[in-house]
């Protein structure tokens, strides 16, 4: 199934895409190897069964990437929670975990600080996940707002659910913690100030690359 809009394509899957976003310097025929590679991630097939996709797949999926990413920040979502099954071991469904999004920077804790800057010193952009997981917290309901913590047990699994998160939720949380970093960070830390302009650098070729249609 080809996502027919943002809403539809998961973090992971974007991270993955991300690579195949910087055409300007291929050539024709790499071009062409770009789009098969972009049906398969998207589709989840290998590359020679995308090289077997029809025209209109491969339309349908340039009508997505043609589409500008949402701009608009949402304070509140939720994101579907598992539990392995202890006979199994398999990731069985468990709910739903509801978040509020951090747009004060004086309610991150210690530990949610730490995890952002490794998670952008490392790699912003295969680590998108881990960001937007520290820049939330988790509230009972949309009708109990009061938040809690996650047990230590439970955070790696939390964290890994973020990965599906629909890219049109993440991005604008992802380009507004840009603006929100430098009141995070001391300037004095040029290491972690040098990989928030990178990562902000990436993020606006990325989407200049997606409005840029004349360059198909």
């Amino acid at each position: 199934m080809i996502p027919k809009n943002w809403d539809e394509v998961s973090v992971d899957l974007f991270v993955k895409l991300y690579p195949t976003f910087k055409t300007g310097e291929m050539t024709d025929m790499e071009i062409i190897d770009n789009k098969v590679k972009q049906l398969s991630l998207i589709k989840g097939i290998s590359l020679e069964q995308a090289e077997l996709c029809t025209t209109s797949e491969a339309n349908k999926v340039k009508l997505l990437l043609d589409t500008p990413l949402p701009t608009k920040i949402v304070k509140y979502f939720s994101l579907p929670r598992y539990k392995t099954n202890l006979e199994t071991g398999e990731k069985v469904s468990d709910g739903k975990t509801t978040y509020r999004f951090n747009i004060d920077a004086n309610e991150l804790n210690s530990s949610g600080y730490v995890g952002i800057m490794n998670a952008i010193k490392e790699d912003p952009i295969k680590n998108m996940h881990a960001t937007l997981f520290n820049l939330a917290t988790p509230v009972y309901s949309l009708w109990r707002l009061k938040s809690y913590e996650f047990s230590n047990a439970e955070v790696g699994d939390r964290m890994e659910e973020f990965k599906q998160m629909p890219i049109s939720i993440a991005y604008p949380i992802a380009v507004f913690f840009l603006n929100l970093s430098k009141a995070l960070i001391p300037v004095t830390e040029d290491y972690l100030m040098e990989s928030l302009m990178k990562m902000e650098k990436e993020l606006e070729e990325t989407k200049a690359d997606l409005l840029d249609t004349d360059g198909q």
